[in-house]
C-alpha cells in the first residue's frame, strides 16, 4: 500500500480504488502518520512529490479500501481513518470466522458508532 502511495499510483490514476484485506483497522493511523512525516520530514526517503499539496494520507483516505473481521478497536479510530474506506467480512467457512455468530457479533464491534455510519462500513 506504502509503495503504491509514494510512487504515485494513486496520483496518475485517482479513481483507481485498492481492497486490502484481512488487516487490523487500529494499525491504521500510525501508518498515516508514519507515511505523512516521511513525505514530510524525509525528503530522500519519499523522492516522489505530490502534486496540488496532497499527503500520502489523503490517498490512502481517497483510493485504499481496508476489510476487517474484528477490530473494535479500530472501529473507535475511525475518525482517523475514514469510515468510507472500511468493509465488514465475517471470513465464512474459514475457522476464525464469526459465522454463525456474525448478527450477535457485529453489533458488538460497532458499539458506540454513530447511527448513520454502520451502513456505510
Amino acid at each position: 500500500m506504502c509503495d503504491l502511495i509514494f510512487s504515485g499510483v494513486f496520483e496518475r490514476h485517482p479513481r483507481l480504488r485498492v481492497a486490502i484485506v484481512e488487516f487490523d483497522l487500529s494499525r491504521v493511523p500510525n501508518v498515516l502518520t508514519s507515511m505523512d512525516y516521511t513525505y514530510r520530514e524525509r525528503h530522500g526517503k519519499a523522492i516522489y512529490r505530490f502534486k496540488n499539496g496532497m499527503l500520502p494520507s489523503d490517498f490512502f483516505r481517497r483510493n485504499v479500501v481496508l476489510s476487517f473481521q474484528e477490530d473494535a478497536i479500530g472501529i473507535r479510530l475511525s475518525d482517523v481513518i475514514g469510515t468510507g474506506n472500511t468493509i465488514w467480512g465475517s471470513d465464512y467457512l474459514h475457522s476464525e470466522s464469526t459465522s454463525p455468530q456474525s448478527r450477535k457479533i457485529l453489533p458488538e464491534i460497532l458499539k458506540g458508532v454513530p447511527d448513520d455510519e454502520p451502513n456505510m462500513i
